[in-house]
């Protein structure tokens, strides 16, 4: 498709869902992703920036529900975010993207935000959208296909609201990646979450990988280490199992095997800054 041609700003979610119905139209908030091309994917751009339930962040007991159109850097200032989500968006991502990006255009447009989307699948953080007829539903985003083997389309309706799950006494959420600089996309990346239990044993925990497989992430369960100590032996075991998961494919920034190793490697290097993270 070629430039927009028609330009829509709705200040209701209603007309918005509206209008999204439109062929060959998108609607969104930000844009600093999506235009950051020659030729923008859509004819007819609805612009979301004032449609206020999707301006709004709210505050709950178990985590933040971040509005669709909150650009990337007000995430990135919430109190009491988890580092790994932050560190994942200012990273690699610039100051000047992140003002312009919105929370659900890093979703729709995953392309430079990979490593974002897989901490929040290592999360397990919520996605919440709207469709045509007044429906709305809330699923995990590991259901999406931003995750290898999720089936739901993001496409349909608007992301009015990504959910943010704040970490708890006993978890912990940490990361490593491999890129070319320290400031550049991650050609690997893993962000692993483990949850201990009253006696200190894993109770679950999971992997994150970017840059292991076609979608932007991966997601492994790691049972190996349930009911474990989160030792050294533990850590080993499951890094070196994680790669019997993936099937990563090859291209000039690594080949498959290379990337095969990194994840383990990665895996590792995650799990092993969640163990110092919970002691």
């Amino acid at each position: 498709m070629a430039t927009p041609k028609v330009y829509h700003r709705p200040t209701t979610l209603t007309e918005a869902l509206q209008l999204a119905v439109q062929p060959g139209s998108a609607a969104l908030a930000g844009g600093a992703i999506t235009f950051n091309r020659l030729d923008a994917p859509m004819d007819v751009f609805i612009d979301l920036q004032a449609v206020p339930e999707l301006n709004r962040i709210e505050r709950h007991e178990g985590g933040w529900l971040v509005g669709g159109a909150c650009r990337l850097e007000q995430i990135v200032e919430l109190a009491g975010l988890p580092q790994t989500l932050r560190r994942a968006l200012t990273r690699a991502v610039p100051v000047n993207l992140r003002n312009g990006a919105s929370a659900a255009e890093s979703l729709l447009r995953p392309a430079y935000s990979g490593e974002w989307v897989a901490a929040l699948a290592a999360l397990d953080a919520g996605v919440r959208r709207a469709l045509t007829g007044g429906q709305t539903e809330t699923f995990s985003i590991t259901e999406t296909t931003l995750v290898d083997g999720g089936g739901r389309s993001l496409a349909e309706g608007i992301i009015t609201g990504l959910f943010i799950p704040a970490l708890k006494a006993g978890e912990a959420l940490e990361a490593a990646f491999v890129a070319r600089t320290p400031a550049d996309a991650p050609i690997v990346s893993a962000a692993a979450f483990v949850r201990l239990d009253g006696r200190g044993l894993v109770e679950t925990a999971f992997v994150a990988l970017h840059g292991a497989s076609a979608a932007p992430a991966l997601n492994v369960h790691l049972p190996v280490l349930q009911g474990r100590a989160l030792d050294k032996s533990a850590v080993e075991t499951a890094a070196r199992l994680v790669v019997e998961d993936i099937s990563p494919a090859g291209d000039y920034r690594g080949s498959a095997a290379y990337r095969a190793e990194m994840a383990s490697v990665l895996t590792r290097r995650a799990l092993e800054a969640c163990r110092e993270s919970l002691s």
